[in-house]
């Protein structure tokens, strides 16, 4: 069976059953039937001439890895590439689904969404050997995406969100922070990935907005998200905080002055949650979800929510907006015609 080994930054390295191929003769050859690690090592390549970045090239390296170590146990003569058939490709999304051991709950079998998520990565990955001409024919081909049920997304209330924001004690420096975060995030709908990479030069007080450079988005574009006069003093405390303790240009750093870690704040989000006494599913994403939500609600645009979120489609943006059924009712009370009619009528 292969095993993948880590380094010291925590990237897979796949142990080669047998030792690499020229790169040159590789990249010259189509003819070549490449083994699996190498076949690996060349699309690796590939994606890196076009510019990805080092987050997304870790993340198919280790989803390849996955399937390597998954056919060196079940399908040991599958080596090669060419040796990948459609089968192989759907005996391992069976067992993805009904056998892999769920590390998060402990049951037999990965969400369909983490699973499409590994069937997206082998879309990728056997499209570019195919377009290279390094395999003759597409395994993945005709292979679909597992059906999810659409994401329910469940909304604070008022109440609910005054109860969250009391729930940090503004006593420690790392609770205040979190507090920030918080603010910030239902202020502006940032994403989590963005928020902890958030410099202090990226802040604009004068204009009031946080300025991301495209190498900090998902999309690679550069977003404004113009900031509350609340959320603005909050920052401008923080940051007064985090310049007289530590020598950094981050806005939110750990108690030692390093980069918050995304993962730490979704776990205090969730004891936020539990402190405030909430019981509906909350997560450090869904508070993106509850600004979108409301910036409509309270009369926001769905143009100008896709520019503040970040969003290349609007569809996504409209995915974002879920509306309970209160929500529409109260909707429908002040923008219905029929009802805009009584009130001209008592007027008049």
């Amino acid at each position: 069976m292969v095993k993948a080994k880590s380094n010291r930054k925590g990237k897979a390295i796949v142990k080669r059953r047998t030792a690499p191929q020229n790169l040159r003769q590789v990249f010259t050859d189509n003819t070549i039937n490449l083994s699996l690690e190498d076949a690996l090592e060349y699309v690796y390549a590939f994606k890196q001439s076009e510019g990805l970045r080092e987050r997304t090239l870790s993340d198919h390296r280790n989803l390849f890895v996955y399937f390597i170590e998954w056919a060196a146990e079940f399908y040991p003569d599958v080596e090669q590439v060419n040796d990948v058939t459609s089968g192989v490709i759907r005996q391992y999304i069976i067992y993805l689904s009904e056998e892999r051991v769920n590390k998060r709950t402990g049951e037999l079998g990965l969400s369909p969404y983490t699973v499409n998520i590994r069937i997206r990565q082998l879309k990728t990955f056997f499209s570019v050997l195919h377009s290279e001409e390094i395999i003759d024919k597409n395994p993945m081909k005709g292979v679909k995406l597992l059906k999810v049920d659409e994401d329910k997304f469940t909304p604070l209330t008022e109440k609910e969100i005054d109860r969250l924001l009391k729930a940090p004690d503004v006593k420690e420096y790392a609770q205040f922070r979190d507090l920030c975060a918080i603010f910030l995030t239902l202020d502006t709908g940032i994403r989590v990935s963005e928020l902890f990479s958030l410099e202090m030069a990226d802040l604009d007080f004068k204009s009031r907005a946080i300025y991301l450079p495209g190498r900090k988005t998902k999309n690679r574009k550069p977003r404004v998200l113009p900031l509350s006069n609340q959320v603005l003093r909050l920052l401008m405390e923080l940051i007064t905080e985090v310049k007289a303790n530590f020598e950094t240009d981050y806005v939110f750093v750990s108690n030692f002055g390093e980069p918050y870690s995304p993962t730490s704040f979704r776990r205090r989000v969730h004891i936020y949650k539990t402190r405030a006494g909430i019981e509906k599913p909350l997560s450090a994403h869904s508070l993106r979800h509850q600004f979108c939500r409301d910036y409509i609600l309270n009369g926001g645009d769905l143009f100008s929510l896709q520019r503040i979120a970040g969003h290349a489609s609007i569809s996504t943006t409209r995915k974002y907006i879920q509306f309970t059924t209160e929500d529409l009712q109260k909707q429908h009370a002040q923008y219905s015609p029929i009802t805009k009619l009584r009130r001209k009528y008592r007027k008049s």
